[in-house]
């Protein structure tokens, strides 16, 4: 086996690349990345581990070009890490960001094998390598709990770690009786639901990204601005519009209007799940408006993952509570920082 550092996968195949390592959904699929390497703001770096003609691991590594933080979420800084592990005055270019920067996901892309555990540390040990030649330590953005556990191992425990969420997620949402077979207090809570969006008399459609761009951006827009981050209908176009350059990713919008309330939720298909992506919300609060909400962000998408035969719908890190009371399963996702002299002890650590 052998270990090569790769400047883009553009080289690699999308099927071997996507079946290493589905954990991140869209957001580490191989257009996705491919896309990323792009940005300016950032210098990817893929460790290579081969077998043969297999491909056993790729493993995203991003260095900021640039002191400054583009991203107060990837700031690790603000993580919550073990004291004394971070220092104040570190800047975004000392690190080295080991399976994404951006997007809330990471996966590390290192296949399934019995031998996972020394084909991790291999490619950790390259990177390592690479982060100690420019003085930088290794961070693990948003990391699920098996990419935290392979990556301790691999690091001999030697990580510091934080959590920085939880993301929601509801299972088995092809299944036609999951209502059915959920807790009573969940039924009890869709039903409430129900009754609330027919009283309302919620209209809804669902379209694709494209034929509804222009009103769903403005929607989004002013909805991010409301809530304390500032957008524009030309910034909401432009993400969207890279989600749908992403093939065989598909953006869909659902729509909801109810009285003076009018709302959008745009998601993404990949791979047979559904994730939900970003909301807009016109109106004052009042029970058309809830209505609205809770046809947006639940009822609208269950329904179209059922019909679909999509397997999960992912509904993001954000309002936990309301999101649980429906059934959704939660999945702790980490930051994790590997000192600068921990990281060049790991980088003499290559097999």
């Amino acid at each position: 086996m052998t270990t090569t550092l790769l400047d883009s996968i553009g080289a690699l195949s999308p099927e071997q690349f996507d079946a290493l390592d589905d954990s991140a959904g869209a957001a580490g699929c191989h257009p996705r990345l491919l896309q990323r390497e792009s940005d300016l703001r950032w210098r990817t770096r893929y460790a290579v581990r081969r077998e043969a003609d297999r491909l056993l691991a790729a493993v995203p590594a991003c260095t900021r070009l640039g002191t400054g933080w583009p991203d107060p979420a990837y700031d690790v800084r603000r993580w919550g890490l073990p004291a004394g592990l971070v220092p104040e005055d570190l800047t975004a270019d000392r690190c080295l960001f080991v399976g994404g920067c951006t997007d809330l996901r990471s996966a590390l892309h290192i296949g399934p094998t019995a031998d996972g555990e020394r084909v991790a540390r291999s490619v950790l040990a390259v990177l390592a390598r690479t982060a100690a030649e420019a003085g930088q330590c290794l961070a693990f953005p948003y990391v699920y709990a098996p990419a935290r556990r392979l990556i301790a191992r691999a690091c001999r425990d030697r990580a510091g770690w934080a959590s920085l969420g939880r993301e929601a997620r509801f299972p088995d949402a092809d299944a036609p009786d999951r209502e059915e077979r959920a807790v009573s207090r969940v039924r009890g809570v869709l039903r409430r639901d129900r009754r609330l969006i027919a009283a309302a008399g919620v209209r809804t459609t669902v379209s694709d990204w494209a034929d509804v761009a222009d009103d769903a951006a403005d929607l989004i827009a002013r909805h991010n601005s409301r809530k304390g981050s500032p957008d524009h209908p030309e910034f909401v176009a432009l993400r969207h519009e890279q989600w749908a350059l992403c093939e065989p990713v598909r953006v869909i919008a659902f729509t909801a209007s109810a009285g003076t309330a009018r709302g959008v939720l745009t998601a993404l298909v990949w791979r047979g799940e559904l994730e939900l992506y970003e909301i807009g919300l016109t109106g004052q609060e009042s029970p058309d408006r809830i209505a609205v909400y809770l046809d947006l962000l639940f009822h609208q998408p269950l329904a179209y993952a059922r019909d679909h035969r999509l397997t999960a719908v992912r509904a993001g890190l954000a309002a936990e509570v309301p999101k649980k009371s429906r059934g959704a399963v939660m999945h702790e996702v980490y930051g994790g920082v590997l000192s600068v002299s921990d990281t060049k002890r790991l980088a003499d650590d290559i097999c």
